[in-house]
């Protein structure tokens, strides 16, 4: 199953009821208010629904519209609103040497396996990788990141277990091979009601800085595809508290409604780097708009 073939399966549920409120109807009030429900539905956010439902009805559309010109125009729509936040992070140059990027989120998101696969990227395209493994706290954190370095063929950088993180991030920044021009930090899971966790992150953000002041580069919170219109309260604690300077979506490879990315960036207007649509190495793909949009309508 090509990468396209697998968003577009995640989604399934989403734009088979989104189909099913087209489908042979007439456009009127009624048609409306289910675009609207099933927008609803998919996480796409209420106020956001209700717009792109109202856009349908200030349209034009003749008795002989088809329900793929429909479900066309409103992936048109989304689309015009995703593609301001597309990034050119994989692009395969960087402003720093070495750039240094911070990966944190909640517990379970998967930012252990992206921080992986995001080396990899990096590491096709001629880069060369450091990985910290400043998840000090759990064991099992270190060895997981461990076996992808091994996977990927990276270096990486471990302390021993419950050490402090902060100090582990200057010690392995400083001591770095001058040929990793990329690091990248896993941090350990915070929940974002643990003010007391996320201090400590602020402290490893602070001991970058002694070493680089325009350091990290970039800040990424990992975020579960799962997790629909909640993701908006970890956004806003992350990004008050720490700052964030992107977003990757994982697993949607499962049951995953795919709206919320919509509602998302448009309050917080954070771009979207990447989505991650399996457990391969080669499963996060760099977001693109248009691909997004019409895997949610399905077509």
């Amino acid at each position: 199953m090509g990468l396209l073939d697998k968003i577009k399966d995640a989604f399934r549920k989403t734009s088979e009821k989104i189909s099913t409120s087209i489908a042979g109807k007439k456009i009127d009030e009624i048609f409306i208010q289910e675009i609207e429900d099933a927008l609803i539905t998919a996480d796409v956010g209420v106020e956001t629904s209700a717009e792109l439902a109202k856009k349908i009805s200030h349209i034009k559309f003749s008795r002989e519209t088809s329900d793929a010109e429909v479900k066309q125009f409103l992936a048109n729509e989304i689309c015009t609103l995703l593609k301001p936040y597309e990034s050119n992070f994989f692009d395969g140059s960087f402003a720093h040497n070495p750039e240094i990027i911070l990966v944190v989120g909640i517990n379970g998101n998967g930012k252990t396996t992206t921080v992986a696969k995001i080396a990899n990227i990096f590491k096709a395209s001629g880069h060369n990788p450091l990985l910290v493994a400043a998840d000090t706290f759990r064991a099992a954190a270190t060895d997981q990141l461990k076996y992808w370095a091994e996977r990927v063929d990276v270096n990486i950088c471990v302390g021993p277990e419950k050490s402090d993180a902060a100090g582990l991030v200057y010690d392995a920044i400083k001591l770095s091979n001058t040929s990793n021009d990329v690091i990248l930090i896993d941090t350990a899971g915070r929940m974002q009601n643990r003010s007391d966790l996320l201090d400590e992150l602020e402290k490893v953000k602070r001991v970058i800085k002694k070493l680089d002041d325009s350091a990290p580069h970039k800040t990424i919170m990992i975020l579960d595809g799962l997790t629909g219109q909640a993701a908006h309260s970890q956004v806003e604690t992350f990004l008050n508290k720490i700052g964030i300077d992107g977003i990757i979506v994982t697993k949607l490879d499962g049951t995953a409604k795919g709206g919320a990315l919509i509602s998302l960036t448009r309050k917080y207007k954070i771009p979207i780097l990447a989505i991650g649509i399996g457990e391969n190495l080669d499963d996060l793909k760099p977001f693109n708009a248009e691909e997004y949009s019409r895997a949610i309508l399905g077509i």
